[in-house]
């Protein structure tokens, strides 16, 4: 017999003992940091199917009043059935022996409500009695299946000359800017301060973004995005950096070579608004600066053209941004779950754009700037009384244009003054 037995039988019982009284305290700890976790599910989470909001309100909704089911998910009932069969093949989610999951149109109702009015996730946990951790998993995977099956007939970007033509004649026909092909803004998107990542998302405006640059068409569509470059970086940057400044410098956009524009022989390049965040060159035209205008009224006339293609861009971020609220304030996910969101709402934006009938519901003609017919003053639009705090203009870009560019400014300042006027 082992002289040593009784001494490691009394050690082991020590051990598990100790073992014990470190479960039993970790079990306590658990407890009292999650006093709800007691319970396999709240029994108010147990009746969601028979009192939960989308299979009681939004059903009553739904066929009661469906002007109201559109101000809720901002789409009318045939399109968010249309959409639930997109996006089902890559959100639907399997039955187990334990429980039911949760059915695809209430994740996506759980989601559109989220965009649409930015309420919280606590606050739609209550709404529709589901668990706040599995709220916030399904609007970040319904977010990627909404983008994914969008992009490619939503945020297509045009790849002939023929597809950059259409863009040219829409700004054509609306705004009297022949060979225009899109108005470019960029947004810098704030969101919460990310956990350990110093300043790399801190911009100069003392806040946390990530900086959405996108060229919209005449039809107030997003032709081209370029979302989740870090707030640091200059707003010039974004624009040196982005894949269509470079994609215009190697002229591998397929844009149609230079046209006349009516009234006139003289070829016109095809060219991209901006103000005065972006740099002046070949393809870009941004107005001249205040200084410039001084006893020169047809400047000022050239900027009041080109403000007008530019209010197609102008107006797409402000619609997009009443109507899809979660922009009221800064988005409360890491960057890039917030790339996600802000994918989903460009994509959703444009389809409700594109559809006759989501269009009417979408954008009333008293939401977007206008022009009075008798002064030819500008009305503003209703989205800029409820400007929203989460999308913030991004700075001035450069000033040092090329001498190119300039005297294709003034090409265009003659045309407009001359030819090209307008009453």
């Amino acid at each position: 017999m082992d002289p040593n037995f009784e001494f490691k039988v009394r050690r082991w019982r020590k051990r598990r003992k100790a073992c014990v009284v470190t479960v039993l305290l970790m079990m306590e700890m658990y407890m009292r940091r999650f006093p709800d976790r007691r319970v396999w599910i709240h029994h108010y989470i147990g009746r969601r199917a028979e009192q939960g909001a989308h299979n009681n309100l939004f059903l009553e909704l739904r066929t009661e009043n469906p002007d109201k089911y559109k101000r809720c998910l901002r789409m009318t009932p045939q399109m968010f059935d249309w959409l639930t069969e997109k996006v089902r093949p890559l959100i639907q989610k399997q039955d187990t022996h334990m429980r039911r999951s949760i059915p695809v149109d209430e994740r996506l109702s759980v989601t559109l409500r989220h965009l649409a009015t930015g309420e919280t996730q606590e606050s739609l946990s209550l709404l529709y009695r589901i668990g706040q951790s599995t709220i916030s998993g399904i609007i970040k995977e319904t977010c990627v299946a909404i983008y994914d099956v969008l992009k490619g007939t939503y945020l297509k970007f045009p790849s002939t000359a023929e597809e950059w033509t259409v863009v040219a004649n829409d700004y054509g026909t609306r705004w009297n800017f022949h060979n225009c092909i899109g108005a470019m803004d960029g947004k810098h998107v704030l969101i919460e301060p990310p956990i350990q990542s110093g300043s790399l998302y801190y911009n100069y405006k003392d806040t946390f973004s990530i900086v959405l640059l996108a060229v919209v068409d005449a039809q107030l569509r997003f032709i081209y995005v370029d979302v989740g470059t870090n707030g640091r970086i200059s707003d010039k940057g974004v624009w040196n950096k982005s894949s269509l400044r470079k994609k215009l410098d190697e002229n591998s956009v397929k844009i149609p070579p230079p046209s006349p524009l009516p009234g006139i022989n003289r070829p016109f390049p095809f060219i991209i608004v901006g103000d005065e965040g972006f740099t002046l060159t070949d393809s870009v035209l941004i107005p001249y600066p205040k200084e410039q205008l001084r006893n020169r009224h047809d400047r000022s006339i050239f900027n009041y053209r080109l403000s007008q293609a530019r209010r197609c861009s102008e107006n797409a971020f402000g619609v997009m941004s009443n109507r899809f609220q979660i922009f009221r304030a800064p988005l409360r996910y890491d960057p890039d779950s917030a790339k996600d969101i802000v994918n989903a709402v460009l994509c959703l934006h444009n389809l409700l754009r594109s559809d006759v009938e989501g269009r009417l519901m979408y954008t009333p003609p008293t939401i977007l700037d206008r022009e009075d017919e008798m002064t030819g003053h500008l009305v503003r639009g209703e989205w800029r009384d409820a400007p929203a705090t989460g999308l913030q203009p991004i700075g001035q870009g450069g000033n040092r244009h090329g001498v190119n560019a300039l005297i294709l400014r003034e090409q265009w300042t003659e045309y407009f003054n001359g030819v090209g006027a307008v009453p």
